[in-house]
This record gives structure tokens, sequence and C-alpha cells, in this order.
């Protein structure tokens, strides 16, 4: 069995584009072939056989089943063949991240000792605590009598998320008499955050006066719209007629899930920015991000 660790799963899931079942671009004939070649595993058996039996599935089978270096030389295969699939969207930072996941189970390089796989597992451990203080933070922002207060406070939990996940946030600031309520850096783009904590789903016109900001900026800002419950049905209708959305919404559901670690801020923001890039979409269930 591989020790690799639940963040490090992640990073290789998110590599090989697993959230969909499948895994690269392979067919279950061509992802047999290349795994018994690498590693003389025969992938189709019972012994990998695990939830829907779909490539991804049984490629998570084969992680908990191998030892390190079985599970380490089948992932710095597929990174050097690429089969196709390493095209120029792919975050070099992630490529890199889990050539150094692959080298650490094969016991190569400095990336390999055993105090640094350590460090690994204890810097999850950190920020999965990070992540429940945040969780306790936010529940007792829920029960606020005060809303505007809470409403405020609901910045401050989310740039405290922002840096956990190092994407170098920035707090409320102004421009030309604008209020921004913060910004953070994701793969080297820019993008405006704006946080809404309503009773009900939020109308259009929070919405329509966000779309100015971005717009009044440059044609490549972007932003994150946080409104905790949701936005109406019209007010999705009128941020889409006739223009490309510069957004995408984030729902209270949405900020649980992060908060309790189902998955990592980085890798659902980057889900929603393809989302959003691919298909226009604003408002995506959080089950079908991931």
């Amino acid at each position: 069995m591989s020790d690799l660790t639940a963040l490090e799963k992640r990073k290789l899931e998110m590599l090989l584009g697993m959230s969909s079942g499948y895994v690269l671009n392979f067919s279950n004939k061509t992802f047999a072939e290349f795994i018994r070649d690498c590693t003389g595993c025969e992938i189709f058996t019972p012994r990998y056989d695990y939830g829907s039996g779909s490539k991804a599935n049984r490629l998570r089978a084969f992680w908990s089943q191998e030892d390190d270096k079985t599970v380490g030389k089948l992932m710095k295969e597929m990174l050097d063949d690429g089969y196709g699939f390493l095209g120029s969207d792919t975050p070099a930072t992630l490529i890199e991240e889990c050539r150094r996941i692959a080298a650490r189970l094969l016991g190569e390089g400095p990336t390999a000792t055993a105090s640094q796989a350590v460090d690994t597992r204890a810097a999850e451990s950190s920020r999965l605590q990070s992540l429940q203080l945040l969780k306790g933070e936010f529940f007792r922002l829920a029960a606020e009598a005060d809303r505007r207060k809470a409403g405020f406070a609901l910045e401050g939990l989310l740039n405290k998320l922002f840096k956990l996940f190092e994407l170098q946030p920035r707090e409320p600031f102004r421009v030309e008499g604008e209020q921004i309520d913060g910004s953070f850096l994701l793969d080297g783009e820019i993008y405006l955050v704006e946080s809404k904590w309503e009773q009900s789903p939020l109308a259009e016109a929070e919405l329509l006066v966000f779309r100015g900001k971005i717009e009044g900026k440059s044609t490549f800002t972007r932003g994150v719209f946080i409104a905790l419950n949701g936005i109406s049905a019209p007010a999705m209708s009128a941020i889409t007629q006739g223009k490309a959305p510069s957004f995408f919404v984030m729902n209270g559901h949405d900020l649980m899930m992060i908060l309790d670690g189902a998955i990592g801020l980085t890798e659902f923001l980057q889900k929603r920015v393809r989302l959003l890039a691919e298909r226009g979409s604003v408002c995506v269930p959080f089950a079908e991000v991931i």
C-alpha cells in the first residue's frame, strides 16, 4: 500500500483529470496496456474493483493496493509520456508538484527523504486543523444576530481562507470611489472578490454592479462573487443575457465543502474557472464541480 497523502492524491487527480471518471485520454485498452507495460499489473481485474469500476476508480484502487515504488513508477511514466494531454493550459506548478510526488515514492532525490514526507503530512494536517477553526468561525458568524456585522466579518474569514491556500489575497480596497471586497491570485491571474450574506437568494442589482467593476478594470480581469444564499433565477438571466460572463458565483454550500476539506480551495477555483471558460457557467452545483 502506498503512503500517498490525501493532498498528494488530490494533486494527482487534478493533473490526470480524474473527476470525470476518466484518466487522461486513455481508452480502456490503452489504459490496460500502459499499466501492464509499466508495472506488469492487470488493471481490469477484481483486485482493482472499486466504486463504479471506472478507470479513475481503478487507479485509486491501484494507489491503495500497490507499494510506493510501483505507484511512483507508474506516475512518473504517465508524466514523462504525457499521453497527449499535457497541453499549454496545464499549470506548470502542478506538473512539477506531481513530479516531486512521483520522485518521493520512488525514493529519488532530495524530495524523497523520510523527514520531508513527514513534513508533507504534517502540513496537510495543519491545514485541515486550520480549516476546522475557520469552519467554527463560520458557524459563529451564522448565529450572529447583527447580520451587517456578520457580513463584514465574513470578509476577514475569506481572507484567512485565501491565505491558507497561498492565493496572495488582498484585503478590501477602494478604486476611484468603488469599494472592492478584495482580490486573489490564481495561476497568474488576478480575481476580484465580492461577498454577500443575505437571507434570501441575491437579486440582480448587486451582481450587475460587480460585473461593472470587473469590466471597468481590464479585458482580462475576472471575478468571484460569493453569495452565501445563492442568486435568484432572474439574477442569473440578467448577468448572462447578451454578455459573456466575466465571473462565477460561489454559494454557502461550496464554501462549507471547502471548509470540510472535501476539496481544496485552489482545485475548486480551477475547476470553476474551466467551467466558466468552456461553458460560460456562472452557477454550478457542487456535485457537478467535483
